[in-house]
């Protein structure tokens, strides 16, 4: 199965957006992920956007391989299986970050708050340009970083919340549901609620 963001790929609609792209793949300012790092990704999908999903950085063997967002991995694999299964259109994705962050043992970390501010520009610049109408993010550090710090996370009966010019939502990461910490029955059904709410509140799903 084509994933969304190969096949809408918003560099070819959008000038402003490649020239983002291209400087986001020069970007030197978190010196320990420029050593871990195969490559930055930038976000990838439909421009304009009727959604955004905002996770936390690309993966190992995601998009540090592929140069996709979650393009490559299980979670990636999980989140565009919920996305066709309930068919969103109009969807772009993006991380906090975008480069892997690694341990000592070369495996996932999180960002550090230094590293999510030093990408946060990047972010905010890719929304400008994507324009989505509601920001999905996806886990607690996500949605603390899109809402403020003290902005409960409550997925499991999520509803629209308003933070300046953006709805947000709040849903798990896939690779929380992969671990075994969520049932994927229930995963589903989150995503059926999304999809309710885009119609509730008129916007194109």
């Amino acid at each position: 199965m084509a994933s969304v963001v190969q096949a809408a790929n918003p560099l070819a609609a959008s000038a402003d957006l490649r020239a983002l792209s291209a400087a986001l793949r020069a970007c030197t300012r978190c010196a320990e992920l420029v050593r871990c790092r195969h490559q930055v990704v930038p976000g990838a999908g439909a421009v304009p956007a009727a959604v955004a999903f905002i996770g936390i950085a690309p993966g190992r063997l995601g998009g540090d391989r592929t140069g996709l967002p979650f393009v490559g991995d299980r979670s990636g694999d999980l989140l565009h299986e919920m996305i066709a299964l309930v068919g969103l259109r109009g969807v772009f994705i993006t991380n906090l970050v975008r480069c892997n962050p690694r341990d000592e043992h070369g495996r996932n970390r999180d960002p550090t708050r230094q590293e999510i501010a030093n990408c946060r520009g990047h972010l905010m610049a890719e929304l400008r340009l994507a324009r989505p109408r509601m920001l999905v993010c996806l886990g607690r550090m996500a949605w603390q970083q899109m809402g403020g710090a003290p902005t409960s996370f409550l997925p499991r009966r999520a509803a629209p919340t308003w933070a300046g010019a953006y709805t947000l939502y709040a849903m798990y990461h896939p690779a929380y549901v992969i671990r075994g910490a969520y049932p994927l029955t229930r995963y589903r059904r989150d995503f059926a609620r999304l999809r309710r709410w885009l119609v509730r509140l008129k916007l194109p799903a």
